[in-house]
């Protein structure tokens, strides 16, 4: 089964959930910029052209192969909590619970601060004319894709009257089509264009967001912002069956793929077949230890330490795990460039339009990363502090050479997503189109499966089976695949991406 639009090039190939970030990307590789240079491009277009789902209000996660060092970087820009959310202020304004959207669900939006990182670091062309694309289409508008449409049906009925002006200027969920035009987020971009991040965080962007939430209940300082940066962290690598998985670290819950991968490393998946029973039975053992333990152990580790050799232990308990299973709006991609360098990147608000709060004077979607802390244990809500978070992006590695970046939306059901991307390459032998087009099946909480049809069922299990049509809604998946001579990029049949390279 091929169904992934694929590209095929021998120089550079870029795989977004965009057509025109896929382009933007394509432009800067032409121009003679290197991954990391399009990857910027790329991020901001899709900022702009699929703000829902991973503006400028939300966070950022790469994981970056640097040819020239022969080493895989890592950049965690998820945002912290505003200094005045507590577990107090949660029990005082919502009973207790942490609430899944308002103004107590925002962290302070860690995008503009990673991807200015990622060029520092890594980019080698002016940024602010990486930025041109993104401001374009914020200034000029652009014609609304299915993906955007979907978003702002998802989130219409909850959407403040400022953010329905802009993204539903007529009065109804937007078409196909449409022309959307968001003003004040490009005088935003252009001040970070001109003024780098601190633009952003010590400027009037990140003074008028404090000043909103504040307004709003959840005491914010200047300081939560102009004090505000990302982390370079050491990438958790796991040997599967001969091939290196690169995954980031907690805050981000990348350590639960890794443990579906190590307890399934003792199943003979080849021999079940990619589309048995047999596989969904040998994966959902392995899912319920790592997303039990998960809820256990995971957190940020600034305010406790995360003791990951005992996460990754082999011991398994009897126990289902309680989770709370939900999917996310989010965006993915993936570069690979003629230098060899490469990208998996990812960005998300998490929900539709995050926490549903709009700030209209910089036409910004405020991200409800926050609704991802507990009222206890070592994800307990605290003020500056990180939530155990969704996002995270993968590089596969066989015999010292990176062969594949992949990333997908999906929320708590990434874990098994990626457990699935590398299972599939390294076990079943799928080639990237193979990969990101093969049916799958998810996690539902409890003992639900939702699994894409193509599957034999397992028998006896107890399961509630929803089947979902081939393709079903199960995450967009964008990879990019790297051999001698050639560059694939591949985007999922499940959004509406176009992959470019040449």
């Amino acid at each position: 089964m091929g169904l992934g639009r694929t590209l095929i090039g021998r120089h550079a190939a870029v795989a977004s959930e965009q057509p025109l970030a896929s382009l933007s990307g394509y432009d800067v590789l032409r121009k003679g910029g290197n991954a990391f240079d399009a990857a910027v491009a790329v991020s901001y277009s899709l900022a702009v052209t699929f703000h829902p789902a991973g503006g400028l209000g939300g966070d950022f996660f790469g994981m970056f192969y640097e040819a020239k060092t022969g080493k895989v970087h890592c950049l965690n820009a998820s945002g912290w909590s505003p200094s005045g959310l507590t577990l107090d202020l949660v029990r005082e304004k919502a009973g207790g619970k942490i609430p899944t959207f308002g103004p107590l669900t925002c962290v302070i939006p860690g995008f503009v601060a990673g991807v200015s990182d990622m060029h520092k670091r890594l980019g080698s062309l002016e940024f602010k004319d990486l930025l041109r694309p993104a401001l374009e289409y914020a200034a000029g508008g652009f014609p609304a894709g299915e993906g955007i449409c979907r978003s702002v049906a998802g989130a219409f009925q909850e959407l403040p009257r400022e953010a329905k002006g802009v993204f539903a200027p007529s009065g109804k969920p937007t078409v196909p089509g449409e022309t959307i035009r968001q003003e004040r987020l490009a005088e935003v971009i252009s001040d970070v264009a001109e003024g780098g991040q601190r633009a952003f965080y010590a400027g009037w962007p990140g003074e008028r967001i404090a000043s909103a939430l504040d307004s709003l209940g959840v005491p914010c300082r200047p300081e939560d912002f102009s004090e505000y940066k990302p982390e370079w962290v050491q990438p958790l690598t796991l040997d599967y069956r001969g091939t290196t998985v690169y995954e980031v670290p907690p805050n981000s819950m990348g350590a639960t793929s890794l443990l579906i991968l190590k307890l399934l490393s003792g199943a003979n998946l080849a021999a079940m077949g990619p589309l048995s029973g047999g596989r969904i039975e040998a994966t959902m053992r392995a899912v319920f230890a790592a997303y039990l333990r998960r809820d256990q152990m995971l957190g940020d580790p600034r305010f406790g330490k995360i003791d990951l050799d005992l996460f990754m232990s082999p011991e398994v308990s009897d126990s289902m795990p309680r989770s709370t299973i939900r999917s996310g709006d989010t965006t993915a991609f993936s570069v690979a460039d003629g230098e060899g360098n490469m990208v998996s990147g990812i960005q998300s608000l998490f929900n539709h339009f995050g926490s549903r709060v709009f700030v209209p004077e910089c036409g910004i979607a405020l991200n409800n990363r926050a609704s991802g802390f507990s009222t206890a244990g070592p994800n307990m809500v605290e003020p500056r502090k990180r939530p155990l978070h969704t996002l995270s992006s993968i590089i596969l590695e066989r015999a010292g050479r990176p062969y594949l970046a992949i990333g997908a939306s999906g929320g708590d059901y990434r874990p098994l997503q990626h457990a699935l991307f590398v299972t599939n390459s390294v076990d079943y032998s799928m080639p990237a189109e193979q990969n990101v087009s093969h049916p799958r099946f998810l996690w539902g909480g409890g003992k639900t499966l939702l699994v894409e049809h193509g599957y034999e069922l397992p028998k006896g299990a107890g399961y509630e089976v929803q089947d979902l049509p081939m393709p079903g809604r199960t995450g967009v998946c964008q990879a990019v695949e790297v051999a001698d001579g050639y560059k694939k990029a591949v985007c999922d049949v499940r959004g509406d991406g176009v992959p470019a390279g040449f």
